[in-house]
């Protein structure tokens, strides 16, 4: 689903953001829009792969520091025309005089709290039981896509990570529309579903029952032109 809050397309370079809670897929659609031919900022040096992301973490220091007392934002002047990686949660902290199209990863609640080891933490001494912390989560989700479907300088596509690894053609291809030709020239879809490593695909048997289309956004709190699907 395509989201925009802007009464026209911008028509300076925007910033390619891509965001979601942690382990939701938000490092998998960087490796696929660096396949497809996006720029895309990331520091390898400062955190490293490993078991968990194997091929990295497309990251970089700045994005993470979002928000944290005395930290810049001049660095996104850099990453007009490029992608960069930024959890949901900091997009609030990202500089409004610039445009953004941010791809916000979806993935079913019970896989990212086993991804991330927080259903393995409930299932010791948590006061929360795992329906109630999934349920936790799903409502703090809706209530970022809420907040991006509100913003004027910034346009939204929300795509499911479960959907990807399931048939990745669709989603791509609403990626690719949606960042329309970015400055190194049209996206390439073909290179951006070779990207995708199903082997990597863990966890999955949390989220068995629960598909990711059956939650959406709080609509209700969105602007009445970002409600069509």
């Amino acid at each position: 689903m395509i989201a925009d809050a802007a009464s026209a397309a911008p028509a300076r370079p925007f910033v390619t953001v891509v965001s979601g809670y942690p382990r939701s897929g938000t490092s998998l659609m960087m490796q696929m829009l660096e396949a497809g031919g996006l720029p895309v900022l990331k520091d390898e040096s400062f955190r490293p792969t490993d078991a968990r992301n194997p091929r990295g973490y497309y990251e970089i220091e700045d994005a993470l520091s979002l928000g944290a007392e005395g930290k810049t934002t001049d660095w996104v002047a850099d990453a007009a025309g490029k992608g960069v990686k930024v959890i949901a949660y900091q997009l609030q902290y990202l500089p409004s005089g610039f445009d953004y199209r941010v791809v916000f990863m979806r993935r079913r609640i019970a896989e990212v709290l086993a991804s991330s080891g927080e259903l393995q933490m409930l299932r010791t001494d948590s006061p929360l039981s795992e329906p109630d912390k999934v349920m936790a989560y799903k409502t703090e989700y809706a209530l970022y896509e809420a907040w991006l479907l509100r913003q004027t300088h910034m346009r939204a596509v929300f795509v499911s990570y479960n959907d990807l690894l399931e048939d990745a053609a669709g989603p791509v291809a609403e990626v690719c529309a949606f960042l329309d030709a970015p400055p190194a020239g049209p996206l390439q879809p073909k290179r951006m579903i070779a990207a995708i490593d199903p082997a990597l695909y863990r966890n999955r048997r949390y989220g068995a029952r629960a598909r990711s289309r059956a939650w959406r956004p709080c609509i209700a709190c969105a602007p009445a032109s970002a409600q069509a699907d």
